[in-house]
């Protein structure tokens, strides 16, 4: 991790916000080998908090709140962003 913030589980998913190096979701089957179970990075965004909830993730970063829909891991999609910050 280069600068982490804050983290959220739900199941055996972890969502890690890491500052510059964006958010970072990982398989947490086996918590020994997280490291080598990344699943998905979002590097465009500054992440600083989540909440992951029955599928649904929020997400604070430095230009808004985002929500997912994270129930297809492998299909995670955007559901809508507010952005926030100097105008």
């Amino acid at each position: 991790m280069s600068e982490p913030y804050g983290l959220g589980i739900d199941d055996k998913t972890l969502f890690v916000c890491d500052g510059e190096a964006g958010l970072k979701i990982y398989n947490a089957t086996d918590p020994l080998q997280i490291d080598m179970h990344l699943l998905k990075q979002y590097t465009n965004l500054k992440a600083y908090d989540v909440i992951p909830y029955d599928g649904i993730l929020i997400m604070i970063a430095q230009d808004g709140i985002y929500q997912y829909d994270y129930t297809d891991l492998q299909n995670i999609k955007l559901l809508s962003k507010i952005p926030i910050g100097a105008s």
